[in-house]
């Protein structure tokens, strides 16, 4: 090979290095803005929707609970969990009054007022808004009142949750039942009437 090819072909050498190497920077930062977008994706964006989501659901959760478990023994105590699961207009329509009229009905039943207890079937978002903390959640739940010495009658019922985050914690603004006859229906045989429909 003479002079001039080897030169020629170290040139052409250099030339696909040079080539190479700004390749490998493009490739190196089309990676790097990929992860960057990434992380930020999933930092800034998925991990608040899915924190948004998480809360909401738990608190919609906890809020039916306490609203559909009454013991006729303690309503104060009953009035407390309700108090710390909702707001706005939830809260509002659930009123001293109410309480005082469940107490009442309550001391007429004697010892055929009912509890009512429930627990969670199945829960799931329909809406998430993480920019806002509000979410719209569907919680169902398997009540049962009960009489003592009686067996108890349990019926399944859902509610549609409007979540709000309040502070730290996430409370209801507003509970709509999605079977408003059996549901109803359930709290006329627990004596809880006004208490329990006071969550709608």
């Amino acid at each position: 090979m003479t002079s001039s090819n080897t030169s020629a072909a170290s040139s052409t050498g250099r030339v696909v290095a040079s080539v190479l190497a700004v390749l490998a920077v493009i490739v190196a930062a089309v990676c790097a803005v990929w992860f960057g977008y990434r992380g930020y994706q999933a930092y800034f964006v998925d991990k608040p929707i899915q924190s948004t989501r998480d809360g909401a659901v738990a608190g919609a959760e906890q809020a039916i609970i306490n609203v559909t478990t009454v013991d006729p023994k303690n309503t104060a105590d009953w009035k407390r969990r309700v108090d710390a699961s909702l707001t706005g207009k939830a809260k509002d329509q659930i009123s001293q009054q109410d309480v005082t009229n469940l107490n009442s009905m309550i001391t007429e039943a004697g010892p055929q007022a009912a509890s009512l207890t429930s627990r969670l079937v199945r829960s799931a978002p329909t809406e998430v808004n993480a920019d806002d903390e509000k979410a719209k959640v569907l919680v169902f739940v398997a009540a049962t009142s009960k009489r003592e010495n009686e067996a108890g009658v349990t019926r399944t019922m859902g509610f549609s949750v409007s979540m709000t985050k309040v502070g730290d914690d996430w409370k209801a603004e507003d509970i709509a039942p999605l079977d408003a006859m059996s549901f109803d229906q359930s709290v006329a045989e627990s004596s809880t009437a006004p208490s329990a429909g006071g969550g709608n």
